[in-house]
């Protein structure tokens, strides 16, 4: 059912509940870890004069292949049949947006830690298996801070491990990426902390129910939140509120004031925008991309509670391609560019 200031919600799901994340990412780690100790058995071969046919080479390939690209397996990329992905990647990078590195770098900037801390922030909301950090970080050539939070502990397991091996397909796209690892996901070990980057890190985090102090006094405080911003400087929404509009938990609605003295219950992705709005400074962007809301709807979501002075705007969009059904004309899939003014 539908207010004045939302769409109607969606009906629950198991999409929306954190044991099926949680059983989900568990499923992903252990067929990382089996492929992994299949492929460290079979790289030990043993002394053989013949020489093994085509069809064992091809075999061999496909299989080490796999072993190396997390995201062949089901669910692990975020609305892959859409090229979500490379869409928000070049539109992070476009020269239109305001921080995308070919206006934020320098010549200077390029490997000097410097440079690098004054680059901008980005939060990745339910980061999964973190893959679109390494994606802005080695085919978007952003440099500065970036912290992946998810509610699930198994998805931050399996995004430190996936970051500390070097395995993300973006981190394979070339010979040799941008600080020094080799094409073969070995990394160097001088200077990199768990998550494999010193400066791509993975945390679990519930921000629905876990209340982080953007003052940066009292209860809340994180090591994480750029507290001397206000915010970062890009927040990414990957279906995470499309997974929190699928969850039926429901929270009473303390500013809900009715003559009969009853308890208001709200559904929880209600708070969502609010929240996230907060984890972003005055003139960051928040990019949110749904596959379970039409545009307009999210946009509704995120703009439709702004106040006057500290608020959401459309500042752009992601254009994918439009099909026709029924008479009406839709996309698969929507990302919205909000900006916090």
């Amino acid at each position: 059912m539908a207010d004045d200031s939302h769409p109607a919600h969606l009906s629950p799901s198991e999409l929306g509940t954190k044991d099926y994340w949680e059983t989900f990412y568990a499923r992903t780690l252990s067929h990382l870890s089996t492929k992994r100790n299949t492929t460290t058995t079979t790289a030990k071969p043993t002394p053989s004069t013949t020489k093994p046919n085509a069809s064992e080479e091809n075999t061999d390939e496909e299989d080490e292949e796999d072993d190396i690209d997390d995201d062949s397996d089901p669910g692990t990329s975020w609305f892959s049949e859409h090229n979500a992905p490379d869409k928000v990647l070049q539109f992070l990078t476009d020269e239109e947006f305001p921080l995308a590195p070919v206006n934020t770098l320098t010549t200077s900037d390029n490997g000097g830690e410097n440079g690098d801390s004054d680059q901008p922030s980005i939060l990745d909301l339910g980061t999964g298996n973190g893959s679109m950090l390494a994606l802005l970080r080695k085919r978007g050539a952003y440099k500065g801070p970036m912290v992946g939070i998810d509610y699930s502990i198994r998805s931050v397991e399996l995004a430190r491990e996936l970051q500390r091996l070097r395995i993300h397909s973006a981190y394979l796209s070339d010979s040799e990426d941008e600080d020094g690892s080799d094409a073969e996901g070995e990394s160097k070990d001088e200077g990199e902390g768990e998550g494999g980057d010193t400066n791509i890190r993975f945390e679990e985090w519930d921000i629905l129910h876990n209340t982080i102090s953007t003052s940066g006094d009292g209860k809340g405080k994180v090591d994480w939140f750029p507290y001397d911003k206000g915010g970062f400087d890009i927040v990414l929404d990957k279906g995470t509120f499309d997974a929190v509009s699928l969850s039926d938990e429901v929270i009473p609605d303390a500013d809900a004031h009715v003559s009969s003295g009853k308890t208001i219950q709200r559904r929880v992705c209600e708070r969502y925008p609010g929240i996230v709005k907060g984890l972003v400074r005055k003139g960051g962007f928040v990019v949110v991309t749904s596959c379970n809301w039409t545009e307009e709807e999210l946009v509704t979501w995120f703009t439709s509670s702004a106040g006057e002075e500290d608020k959401l705007v459309v500042w752009g969009r992601v254009e994918y391609p439009r099909f026709r059904f029924g008479g009406r004309e839709g996309q698969g899939v929507c990302t919205v560019c909000f900006q916090r003014v």
